[in-house]
């Protein structure tokens, strides 16, 4: 059975997206899943950065540039906790600030 966490986050260049952690039993992965956000004037989202870490631990980028609202963290190990987050990324290529972080622990 999946362990889920459903997170809403606040992302300060473009607005609310919906955020999911998802630990699969199988091999072992995590899927993220968020729903872009709504345009705004004068902004323009060209992707997303995302970000883990330990529970304990500092956030590091692991991804940049993602164009799909979805990404597969491989690089997990079983009994192992993370949190994430994610930043999106316009045009000039600003960031927003992080969103909420979501947990998972992976089984």
């Amino acid at each position: 059975m999946p362990v889920a966490v459903l997170v809403i986050l606040s992302l300060g260049i473009v607005g609310v997206v919906l955020f999911r952690a998802v630990a699969s039993r199988g091999p072992r992965s995590v899927v993220l899943k968020w729903n872009p956000p709504d345009p705004r004037p004068g902004v323009s989202v060209t992707g997303y950065n995302i970000y883990r870490s330990q529970l304990d631990g500092t956030f590091q980028q692991i991804a940049s540039g993602v164009s799909t609202p979805s990404y597969v963290d491989r690089d997990v190990r079983s009994g192992a906790a993370y949190r994430y987050f994610v930043k999106t990324v316009d045009a000039v290529g600003h960031e927003s600030p992080p969103s909420n972080p979501a947990s998972v622990v992976i089984p």
